[in-house]
């Protein structure tokens, strides 16, 4: 099915905007994806205020392209502006309807070509019932274990039925029951739910780096209790509207921060890679926080900066409470200080890496493969390895490896090592 953005044109006034959909199909797409969630992004090079109220015209040009078939009327949750075009973004504005999710659903019934149905959060009988699809939502959550003391996390995603936790330091074996606080986006009183761990993600070195938490379901079907997750599933999804997201290797951390630190007033970049989640938060070109595991500020930053493969998603608007209260810095700085911690690793690493391999491994080495080893060992190899052996099996000498593979040079010449040892490669 062809992209919606792609099947649709927008004409943008001074305070109206005008999306027009080409077929049934891309209608019913949006709709499911972003409507119902009382969101949409729409691709526009004009500019539009955050927080500009806006009149949103549906117009189906398989039906009639003169006819305006809906009008709606919305708020400019955030924008992404031209500048972030260069880096892949598409420029465009997130608006958020004021509309109900059922007032849009009964809105949209027609146009769908069905009738009016329940909306997402109610049954036949009336009884409140939301759908279990997760939404990558991150909030700070409080868990109250059973059997030790409570303590602070942070969502991964949130769904009407459970929660998929990052952890930092504190464990949760499977089976536990568990009580968790949630609060509300806007700042009204929380409310707790229980629940039971019942499944670990581990990271590449087989630690725990997140665990999913079913709630008790008579509690989840609490009114005020599904009211809560609704809206944060809600702000969860507003803040990813026209989101960016893609390959940490393709621009590098530290090049996607100062590009979003200079062109967005505020934002959270999420990083993830091998099981393991970290972010950035920031506002005004300061740095507020950055967490990953049991690390944060300074020190996650350099694990995050270090990371040369895995996916991010960077969404344009960071914790209100971060915004508030957080000690910030210069993120430039930040970004600087870090890598300098990086550069200065990678120097002493790359010392030590020449005292232990004498002549073998220098900078105009190349390189042969031995198939037999190759087969018995190729399983065993890390993203790292894989790499160096692609590129070694090519007849690229080390100076080249190190330039063109997105990791440190002392990690790319400590797994060509290795694959020297394991007598994978022959040095040439």
């Amino acid at each position: 099915m062809d992209d919606p953005q792609r099947d649709r044109r927008n004409h943008v006034s001074e305070q109206s905007i005008q999306i027009r959909f080409d077929s049934p199909e891309a209608l019913r797409e949006e709709f499911e994806k972003n409507i119902a969630n009382r969101g949409i992004f729409v691709a526009t090079e004009d500019e539009l205020e955050v927080r500009q109220s806006v009149e949103v015209e549906i117009v189906l040009t398989y039906v009639d392209p003169g006819q305006v078939a809906l009008c709606l009327i919305g708020e400019v949750v955030h924008r992404i502006p031209l500048e972030m075009a260069t880096s892949g973004a598409t420029p465009g504005v997130a608006i958020q309807f004021e509309d109900s999710a059922r007032e849009l659903q009964n809105a949209f019934s027609s146009l769908l070509g069905q009738a009016p149905a329940p909306a997402a959060d109610e049954d036949t009988s009336g009884k409140k019932r939301r759908g279990s699809k997760r939404e990558a939502v991150r909030v700070p959550i409080r868990v109250m274990p059973t059997m030790s003391p409570p303590f602070e996390a942070t969502s991964r995603d949130l769904s009407a039925t459970g929660v998929l936790l990052s952890l930092k330091e504190h464990p949760l074996p499977i089976g536990e029951f568990v009580r968790i606080c949630l609060w509300h986006p806007s700042g009204e009183p929380s409310v707790e739910i229980d629940g039971k761990v019942i499944r670990e993600v581990h990271n590449k070195r087989g630690q725990i780096a997140a665990v999913a938490v079913a709630f008790e379901r008579d509690q989840a079907e609490d009114p005020h209790i599904a009211d809560v997750i609704d809206a944060l599933r809600q702000a969860g999804h507003r803040s990813k509207l026209g989101g960016i997201r893609g390959s940490i290797a393709d621009l590098g951390l530290a090049n996607m921060l100062q590009m979003f630190g200079t062109t967005a007033p505020q934002g959270t970049l999420i990083v993830e890679r091998d099981g393991e989640q970290g972010w950035v938060a920031f506002a005004g070109g300061q740095l507020l926080a950055a967490e990953v595991g049991s690390r944060s500020g300074h020190d996650a930053l350099v694990v995050m900066l270090e990371w040369g493969d895995g996916r991010f998603q960077f969404e344009a608007a960071a914790d209100r409470k971060l915004v508030e209260s957080a000690e910030r810095c210069p993120l430039e700085g930040a970004v600087l200080k870090a890598m300098c911690v990086l550069d200065e690793r990678a120097r002493d690493e790359q010392e030590a890496g020449n005292e232990t391999s004498g002549t073998l491994v220098q900078d105009t080495t190349t390189f042969g493969v031995d198939a037999n080893q190759e087969q018995r060992l190729r399983s065993s190899l890390d993203k790292t390895g894989e790499a160096v052996l692609e590129l070694a099996r090519s007849g690229m000498p080390t100076e080249k490896l190190k330039s063109i593979i997105p990791e440190p040079a002392a990690r790319v010449q400590a797994a060509l090592e290795e694959l020297v040892e394991l007598g994978v490669l022959v040095p040439r």
